[in-house]
């Protein structure tokens, strides 16, 4: 192998590991935060709250069926700390704040049981 196929392979490999340090550093560090807000895109929501005092994820959706769904992106993308951490509540939305309260309420508490 002669001087220039060398060097050639060198600047290749170093081009290679440029672009890798480049995409690693360039990924969002996770956060609860950036997880609860991804599901402003990925989902239908209607909204989000992460408990100060009360360790809960708090998610309304406009439509019972997304329950499941919203829930199973949450345990897939939350941490194991986060998971141990808070309880998840998602529930559906309704203009009502009777049934909405009601349907807040209702949830919370088939997790304390």
């Amino acid at each position: 192998m002669g001087v220039k196929s060398k060097f050639g392979i060198f600047v290749l490999a170093c081009a290679v590991i440029g672009i890798a340090l480049f995409v690693f550093t360039q990924k969002e560090p996770y956060s609860t935060e950036a997880v609860m807000d991804s599901l402003w895109v990925k989902h239908n929501v209607q909204s989000t709250m992460i408990g100060d005092t009360d360790p809960v994820l708090d998610v309304s959706v406009y439509d019972e069926k997304d329950i499941t769904v919203v829930k199973s992106y949450l345990e897939n993308n939350l941490s194991e700390e986060d998971l141990e951490h808070y309880k998840l509540n998602v529930y559906q939305y309704s203009e009502n704040p009777f049934e909405f309260i009601k349907n807040a309420q209702e949830n919370r508490e088939s997790d304390y049981k």
